[in-house]
């Protein structure tokens, strides 16, 4: 019996190879399980994949196509990484090519087994903002649709509200994750996003805390990201997140944050 209860292979045999550039394999181990027993352990070795949820204004791009084993499914931009490819290049190439999307920041949140008992894969997640549009380019065989959606659609947390919008907006288990690690991420540095119903007041006196108490340890674009969501829908928290992330980086960036957080306040203030 292994004591630290490990798995451990002894040999490998592969069966199949296929599908891109032929980097998928049916293959089968021989493995001593942790309580001393030898078996054969079937899997799919696949390269890893790439999931990105992009926010612009308010919403997060979504692509709906048809998956040859799971039919039409709804989920957020991405792919395969290539071989010798870093996660994050190929994050930002998955995006530009499905929704034609260009991202001029990217937050990693981490990584999940897709599918933990029968395949290698790992899914990279990225969060992406200050996309810029361009023409989409997708691979041969695809036929993808790009659309957008509320972050409300994506994380409500209402049982009776989520069943309003069936059938559910997101069918990908890793896009789900990422959905729910940035919603970590974002209370973390702004704490609730406004409700689904908040109106412009309300909304803006929301921002208006974020802003003036940024988070000084977290990265300003999460902040901005938060932002984003909670202002980005309405016409005049658009203005003020382009005035602000055209300055933010630059040398007067408090000056731009305060002054952001004062137009939030002004905007609050309102009757």
């Amino acid at each position: 019996m292994n004591s630290d209860g490990r798995w451990i292979k002894q040999d490998s045999r592969v069966l199949f190879t296929g599908g891109p550039d032929d980097r998928i394999h049916l293959t089968v181990d021989h493995a001593v399980r942790p309580d001393g027993v030898t078996v054969a352990y079937p899997h799919v070795d696949a390269p890893n994949s790439v999931r990105v949820l992009a926010v612009q204004r308010g919403q997060v791009a979504m692509v709906t196509q048809h998956h040859y084993l799971h039919g039409t499914i709804t989920d957020l931009p991405g792919g395969l990484v290539d071989e010798g490819e870093e996660p994050a290049d190929a994050a930002r190439r998955e995006l530009a090519e499905e929704t034609g999307l260009r991202a001029t920041w990217l937050f990693s949140l981490g990584a999940v087994a897709t599918a933990r008992a029968t395949s290698t894969e790992k899914a990279h997640l990225y969060l992406a903002h200050g996309c810029t549009p361009g023409p989409a380019s997708q691979d041969a065989g695809e036929s993808v649709q790009t659309h957008w959606r509320s972050w409300h659609e994506l994380n409500e947390p209402d049982v009776t509200a989520l069943l309003a919008v069936m059938p559910f907006p997101v069918g990908d288990a890793a896009s789900l994750a990422a959905v729910q690690r940035n919603g970590v991420a974002l209370r973390a540095v702004g704490g609730t996003l406004p409700a689904r119903g908040d109106d412009l007041l309300a909304a803006a006196w929301a921002a208006y805390t974020v802003a003036a108490l940024r988070d000084p340890i977290a990265d300003d674009r999460l902040s901005l990201v938060w932002l984003d969501l909670a202002m980005g829908g309405f016409a005049e928290g658009a203005v003020i997140l382009a005035e602000l992330e055209a300055a933010y980086e630059g040398p007067d960036s408090e000056q731009a944050w305060e002054r952001a957080a004062h137009r939030f306040w002004s905007l609050a203030q309102q009757v």
